[in-house]
């Protein structure tokens, strides 16, 4: 399997991290309005950390910061 380039990597990342602070938001929103979520606050936090640390290791050269 290709490796994913230093662009493709931050790009894969970035849209992640939106994706997670909205669905976070939208949890914590219908917990607010009463509503039932089976997903608990955090859990796509945590799944996504996982998944960034995937990334990190399919990518082709590691940059450090």
């Amino acid at each position: 399997m290709k490796k994913f380039n230093g662009m493709e990597s931050h790009l894969i990342v970035d849209a992640l991290t939106f994706y997670v602070a909205q669905v976070e938001s939208d949890i914590l929103q219908m917990e607010k309005e009463g509503k039932p979520s089976i997903f608990a606050p955090g859990f796509y936090t945590q799944i996504s950390k996982e998944l960034k640390e995937k990334v990190k290791t399919m990518t082709k050269k590691q940059i450090t910061n």
